[in-house]
């Protein structure tokens, strides 16, 4: 095929990393393939030489299939290649398949490394929800048993008496997305952390990262409520008849104005906002201008709008704000402890009966790969010398763990994403 500027360089750029970023449907998948194959014609290297990693192995079967033909095209141009024939015994060990895959393979072949069985086995999905859900009832009833304090006030807080699933679920669910984190402790303690403003009640809520994002919101609010209104006070300046309904517009204007010029101050505009007084839209029958009932429409929207702000973001001052946000902090913090209860007795429970899952298969990877200071251990630099290019097909589909994974077995400058 012919290929494009940006194909072509994407195709024959090297020593660096490379991101390429394209629809759906634009050929990177293309693109990468004749990548591989001018790795392998153009600048000798082995397809065993290359990590090629999808995130299905559909996706993994069809990049082989694709490479394998990509290189019988090549031989009918040049049947006495050796190189060529060479690399279809090759491609039958080569490192072309999932991220799970190439984690699993980490981890047999180091299991050495952690404290694992080495012959462990992948739990099937409905094995390890059983498991969890078993591991999940068995905490809450030692918590009822107990009569443990932090555990009534969660119950209270996020469920009842009558039915405690949905503190179940949200534990589980938490569970499950830290678990895309390479520190999901650290992480979980962190963002909870986060939450920590005992010595701070006093600040101007807009010196929390909370203030910051609300007023960010109000901003948004209030920009978008501007440009509406000034749009049709232009209208309105068109008929003399509607000269109230303009001079009401221009203070709808004036008032939101003020507000947004405050925003740097929560309480200042927390002030504000409590003094803000739109003015009565009279009706007069008399006047049968269209445009009088297309801005009453747009500023009843308007208005709509900024309810948004007055019911639900600049409610409280700023002391009563910092307040709210410490006493969540206080029920997340025994929400945390929980959650890391469970993770721990379900890994003790996994590991009693010899089995894993791919979240535990990617962090005993990263375990094998780094070191406790994020640096790649000597396995991870064997691996380095292995790969001269590593490839990861629907890179977006990657989270943070194996991100960290793949970078610890590049060599900081050998890694194409598409």
């Amino acid at each position: 095929m012919e290929w494009t500027k940006e194909q072509k360089q994407a195709i024959y750029e090297k020593g660096k990393n490379i991101l390429v970023s394209a629809a759906a449907g634009s050929g990177k998948t293309a693109v990468l393939v004749e990548r591989i194959i001018n790795k392998i014609i153009n600048e000798n290297i082995d397809i065993d030489k290359l990590l090629v990693v999808t995130f299905t192995n559909a996706s993994a079967s069809e990049m082989r299939e694709r490479v394998l033909n990509a290189i019988y095209k090549k031989m009918e141009e040049n049947p006495e290649n050796e190189k060529l024939q060479k690399q279809i015994t090759l491609l039958n060990k080569s490192s072309i398949c999932t991220i799970d895959s190439f984690c699993l393979d980490v981890v047999k072949n180091n299991f050495f490394e952690i404290d694992i069985s080495p012959n462990f086995r992948i739990g099937d999905n409905t094995e390890i929800e059983i498991l969890k859900q078993d591991v999940i009832e068995e905490i809450f009833e030692e918590k009822y048993e107990a009569e443990d304090k932090d555990f009534q006030q969660l119950i209270t807080t996020y469920t009842s008496y009558k039915d405690d699933t949905p503190l179940k679920e949200l534990i589980l669910k938490i569970y499950t997305y830290i678990q895309s984190n390479p520190f999901p402790e650290k992480w979980l303690k962190e963002k909870i952390e986060m939450f920590n403003l005992e010595e701070k009640i006093e600040q101007d809520f807009s010196e929390t990262m909370w203030g910051k994002l609300l007023l960010k919101q109000v901003e948004e609010i209030l920009e978008d409520s501007i440009i509406k209104l000034s749009k049709e006070k232009q209208q309105l300046a068109k008929y003399e008849e509607l000269t109230k309904y303009y001079q009401i517009i221009n203070d709808d204007i004036e008032q939101i104005e003020m507000l947004k010029c405050n925003l740097d101050k929560w309480d200042k505009a927390f002030e504000i906002v409590r003094n803000i007084n739109f003015k009565t839209w009279t009706a007069n029958k008399r006047i049968v201008i269209e445009e009088k009932e297309i801005a009453k429409q747009i500023r009843d929207g308007v208005k709509s709008e900024y309810k948004k702000i007055t019911d639900k973001i600049l409610i409280v001052n700023s002391k009563e704000a910092n307040e709210d946000i410490n006493e969540m902090y206080e029920i997340l913090k025994k929400l945390g402890n929980i959650i890391l209860e469970f993770e721990e007795k379900f890994s003790k429970r996994k590991k009693e009966k010899n089995i894993v899952d791919f979240h535990d298969v990617e962090h005993f990877a990263l375990k094998i790969l780094l070191t406790e200071n994020n640096e790649p251990t000597e396995i991870a630099k064997k691996y380095q010398q292995k790969f001269e290019e590593i490839a990861i097909d629907e890179y977006q589909d990657s989270n943070l763990v194996q991100e960290y994974i793949l970078t610890a077995v590049s060599r900081g400058n050998n890694m194409f994403m598409v």
